[in-house]
């Protein structure tokens, strides 16, 4: 198994490696400070996970570089993406994930905390569905095995956090989902409450599966509850 590690500093690369090993003995890891060359390991070596660093904003640093490099591994790839992230910038943090990062984790968490996101996040990311599934009576589909989403027989391109959301709700279809129960399902136990970075993806999620999303028809919010989709319902 093979991990990818991105501009990740010195002490962070060797300190990652050391953790991670303690669950996944036999891991191998690959390190690169170029983007470039990042994008080509991730096609050639086909890694279980990728981390990513992004520094704090300082003088002589800029997070942006992250942003690239997160945008253009999406742009070949559904492999697990982490950022190991040094700012306290929540807008750093919340561009990161709508990017395509699949969860941010301090480079001071304790190894344990360390090993149990990363299995998480592995969990989650794992393909563990087959075959093509249909709800509210066809007019949505997922192809588990190519992450294909249709909705009325159309194509929709999804960044793997928006599939996780479409998935989630779509599986409990009929079924009011709560805001906290999809925040721990699509960004971990620790995602806190942020409401407002779940509300935010929703509306990106009905802007590409909506044909007026301001006025939904397949996800409706319960306000104060969470979000369902249904084939009739009331919205915020």
């Amino acid at each position: 198994m093979k991990v990818l590690l991105v501009k990740l500093p010195e002490e962070i690369s060797r300190y990652i490696p050391l953790v991670l090993k303690v669950r996944w003995p036999d891991l191998t890891f690959f390190r690169t400070d170029d983007a470039r060359e990042a994008v080509q390991l991730v096609h050639s070596e086909q890694p279980l996970l990728a981390l990513l660093h992004l520094p704090e904003r300082s003088e002589g640093s800029s997070p942006e570089d992250c942003f690239d490099v997160i945008s253009q591994i999406r742009s070949l790839s559904n492999v697990p993406l982490i950022v190991v992230g040094q700012s306290d910038d929540v807008m750093d943090k919340v561009k990161a994930l709508e990017l395509g990062a699949d969860d941010w984790i301090s480079p001071s968490s304790k190894p344990m905390e360390f090993i149990a996101k990363v299995n998480a996040i592995l969990r989650r990311c794992s393909p563990d569905k087959h075959g093509v599934a249909s709800f509210l009576g066809g007019k949505l589909s997922i192809d588990y095995p190519a992450r294909q989403v249709r909705v009325s027989g159309k194509s929709v391109k999804l960044t793997p956090i928006l599939y996780k959301i479409f998935c989630y709700l779509a599986e409990n279809e009929g079924r009011v989902c709560t805001s906290t129960e999809l925040l721990q399902y699509v960004w971990g136990p620790n995602s806190g409450d942020d409401k407002e970075l779940l509300k935010l993806n929703v509306y990106r999620l009905r802007s590409k599966i909506e044909e007026n999303p301001s006025d939904p028809e397949i996800i409706f919010s319960e306000r104060g509850i969470g979000y369902v989709i249904r084939s009739s319902g009331s919205s915020e």
